[in-house]
Formats: C-alpha cells, structure tokens, sequence
C-alpha cells in the first residue's frame, strides 16, 4: 500500500523523539519554601536583681507555631543562597527555677531572618537532602508589660545551620523538612515595682518548618 512508507516513516520518527521528550526539564534555579515553623527558645541565662545574680533562677517561654516563608536561587548547579523569614512569634516570659511561681513578667513579638548558602548533592532526584549554614537575626517588634514595667528585649543575631530535604512531586512542585539552628543570645530588662530586673538570655532557636516548596 502506497501509504504504508509514510507510516512507517511516522512511526520512527516518534521513536526517535520519545526519548528526548522522556527527558525531564533542567531544574529552575528559583525556588520558593511556604509552610509552618516550630519555634522553640533555649530558655538559658542569668537573671539579676539590682544588678546581683539570682542564684538558680530562669525563666520558660512557650513554643510557637507560625507561617515562615524562604526564597531561593541556585547561583552554582548545586549551591543555593536563600533568604527567609518567620511570621511574629508572640511569647510570654516566666520566670522558673529558684523564681518558680512567679507571674509571668511580659510579653515580647518577633520574628527571626535568615540569611544562608546550602549544598545539594542530589539536586533534581526525588528525593533531594541540602546543609548549609549562615547568619540569623531575632527582630523584636514589641513589648507589653506584665507584672514587669518597662519591659525591653533587644534585638539579637548570630551564627546558624541548616539542614533539610525536598521530596519532588512534578517539576515545580514539592514538599520539604527543614530545620534550622541558630545560636545568639539577649540581654532584656524591666522593673519590679523599686527593683531593676536585667536577664541575659541564651536563646539558640530551633526552627522546625515543613511545607510546599514551588521553582521557577
């Protein structure tokens, strides 16, 4: 039959392009990271009353969860800079140990920036582990008084780790577990009626956040 070369042509060259075609799409080098954060504080440090140390006292602050955001770009095939972001973790401060029961002294709203280089030594497969490390910043936005007066919790920075994985679902999309560590601490102050309280907090955050990662 007169049309079976033209079929036959056909059908190799489909053969011949299905292997391409099977190829999947070179990664986008942007990336995006939505989802939520653990944040949990060390709650570590020393507390002073008119300037003398307190002997065994401390203080706890509840864990958080928030919405927390990161933003990506492959600036080599397997090293990445991101930048990211916490929503406002609003906790109290109570203090414990040899201060247990006593009220909780205020309240502080903050939220924590990190800035960090990561390594992907299996970028593009299903399953994509990455480390890294870099710098974080505590920001404090405010304060409310609670039994303390004129509550002040200043900003804070420094050093932090990174490690996660991302699970790919197409090529645009996946999900992600990621955790960050990071070590810096804070000096707070308020009054108790004619005494002046100063704390010097260790608070090394650990954030612990999953959600939806999309390239582009």
């Amino acid at each position: 039959m007169r049309f079976a070369p033209s079929v036959a042509a056909l059908l190799l060259g489909i053969c011949a392009a299905a292997p391409t075609a099977a190829q999947p799409a070179p990664d986008a080098n942007g990336f995006l990271r939505v989802g939520v954060a653990r944040v949990r504080l060390a709650d570590k440090g020393r507390i002073f009353i008119n300037g003398a140390l307190v002997p065994g006292g401390d203080y706890r602050t509840p864990e958080r969860w928030v919405p927390a955001a990161e933003l990506g770009y492959f600036v080599l095939p397997n090293l990445s800079l991101q930048v990211g972001a916490t929503g406002p973790v609003s906790t109290t401060n109570t203090p414990a140990g040899s201060l247990a029961g006593t009220p909780n002294l205020g309240s502080d709203r903050f939220s924590i920036f990190t800035g960090t280089a990561a390594f992907h030594p299996l970028r593009g497969g299903a399953l994509s582990p990455y480390v890294g490390g870099g710098f974080a910043w505590q920001k404090v936005w405010s304060t409310r008084d609670a039994l303390a007066t004129n509550l002040r919790v200043h900003d804070a920075g420094g050093p932090v780790i990174q490690g996660g994985v991302e699970a790919r679902l197409t090529g645009r999309f996946g999900v992600f577990l990621d955790a960050k560590k990071a070590f810096y601490k804070a000096d707070a102050s308020g009054d108790l009626g004619a005494a002046h309280v100063t704390a010097a907090a260790k608070l090394d955050p650990l954030l612990l956040q999953a959600g939806a990662t999309f390239r582009f």
